[in-house]
């Protein structure tokens, strides 16, 4: 009887496989970069403005009030953390893609 319940049950789904903890401590990497070198240029004043920097400064004006991003990154390098961010999480659902939208290859 026993035997029959553990056929029945579904495998496990490890979810962190060794692709998925590389391209996480690679992504952290990456970000930490950007971090770092986002306050070394906050620090030593360091003018790094983009187009993000122009169209907030649009949108206060417009709105009459000064914009506050959650993380405060110089020019733009949110820009960049972010596109480094999606990039890797897009690697990570793409691996891991049959696991989490596939169907079972047998019919029941």
């Amino acid at each position: 009887m026993q035997a029959e319940t553990m056929q029945t049950q579904k495998p496990a789904v490890q979810w962190f496989d060794g692709f998925t903890k590389t391209m996480l401590v690679v992504m952290f990497i990456f970000l930490a970069g950007i971090f770092i070198s986002g306050k070394y240029m906050s620090s030593h004043k360091m003018e790094g403005s983009g187009t993000d920097d122009a169209v907030n400064a649009l949108a206060s004006t417009a709105a009459g009030a000064k914009s506050h991003p959650f993380i405060e990154l110089p020019g733009d390098a949110e820009v960049g953390a972010f596109s480094i961010a999606n990039f890797f999480v897009g690697l990570i659902v793409g691996h891991q893609w049959t696991v989490l939208f596939g169907k079972n290859g047998r019919k029941e």
